[in-house]
């Protein structure tokens, strides 16, 4: 087949597919009304990988002239002149699976989650043996926890089909970006002298909670997924060896598992409470508000999603044609909102 003929052909078949692609993509949902969420634990790193100092804005390019006619001088215990970092990060990977109702009324991949509310719960250990004294027995002493809720909107899915069991979905993997002033990360490890607080080697755990609507996210376990081992769950991770064997699989973060661990009045801010909030679209998805701390008693996600689908059904097969698997290999349950236990357990 010479040129000429290979290029008529080419132009032939995508003339012949285009109505095919065109009638496909039509059948994709704008919006998830259905929505999966969970660590992504293939890309989990630990804290001396996933924590890293960022650069101040004072360090760019241009900032002396911006004030120069302000006739102001750096201060010199500002931290800028000696290039201490001010801000840390941590990027927690998440997947997130999505399904909605398209033109003709039926369940199908959809391009974009409106609205996602995230909670991310950290886990200190203190680096301070003055603080850590009396930890032992399975007792908390010396743990600490934080956490920080954010709204993350417009979360744009891949626009690949995602099959799982025969149910198509989209799928979208993303970094819930925690950011740690220096301040805070000066509290949690007990250096306050350290050039840089070691805050990574304080971090010894975290989990991540999702809601859509006011409603958790629902569980979803890929077929591929293989059991969570020893300090882990679908939305944890442990990194201290002799604590993920104490803890197991349970959820230390709940209200119940936690009752024994000091919660501190720190600050842990999203990139919009950061002087990195111009930078939010290239590395992470837009957070909500843009710009500042949300109000107090916003319920951050709600207003502008759709009805959630009926789930009173007793038969998954319409509403939740998603499943899960459960913890034998093999065995699969429907999808439905996360109603994990609340642990009693101690640290």
């Amino acid at each position: 087949m010479n040129m000429k003929s290979l290029l008529l052909f080419m132009g032939a078949t995508l003339l012949a597919t285009a109505p095919w692609a065109r009638a496909q993509s039509s059948k994709w949902a704008d919006t998830a009304n259905q929505v999966a969420f969970s660590l992504d634990l293939e890309r989990v790193n630990p804290p001396s990988a996933s924590i890293r100092a960022l650069p101040g804005v004072e360090e760019l390019a241009g900032v002396e002239d911006i004030f120069k006619d302000a006739k102001v001088k750096a201060s010199k215990d500002s931290g800028a002149s000696n290039k201490v970092k001010s801000w840390y990060v941590l990027n927690i990977p998440v997947r997130v699976y999505a399904m909605g109702r398209n033109a003709d009324q039926e369940i199908a991949p959809a391009y974009y989650v409106r609205e996602l509310k995230v909670t991310a719960y950290l886990l200190f250990k203190s680096l301070s043996n003055s603080r850590s004294k009396g930890g032992g027995n399975g007792s908390s002493a010396g743990y600490s926890m934080v956490k920080k809720e954010i709204t993350y909107a417009d979360i744009q899915m891949d626009v690949r089909e995602y099959r799982e069991n025969g149910h198509s979905m989209s799928k979208a993997s993303f970094n819930v970006a925690v950011f740690i002033p220096r301040s805070t990360a000066c509290i949690l490890t007990g250096d306050f002298r350290q050039p840089e607080p070691r805050i990574e080697k304080a971090l010894v755990g975290y989990a991540v909670e999702a809601t859509v609507n006011g409603e958790p996210c629902s569980d979803f376990t890929a077929a591929k997924d293989s059991r969570p081992s020893a300090g882990e769950t679908r939305n944890s991770k442990i990194f201290e060896n002799a604590l993920a064997n104490r803890l197991s699989n349970t959820s230390w973060w709940k209200t119940r598992g936690r009752n024994n661990l000091s919660e501190p009045d720190v600050d842990i801010c999203s990139i919009a409470e950061t002087p990195y909030a111009p930078f939010y679209g290239k590395y992470y998805p837009r957070v909500k508000p843009l710009y500042g701390s949300t109000a107090p008693g916003d319920s951050g996600s709600g207003s502008s999603l759709e009805a959630p689908a009926d789930t009173t059904s007793s038969s998954p097969s319409s509403e939740s044609p998603t499943k899960t698997k459960s913890k034998k290999r093999g065995t699969t349950t429907p999808l439905t909102p996360s109603a994990t236990e609340d642990y009693d357990t101690s640290l």
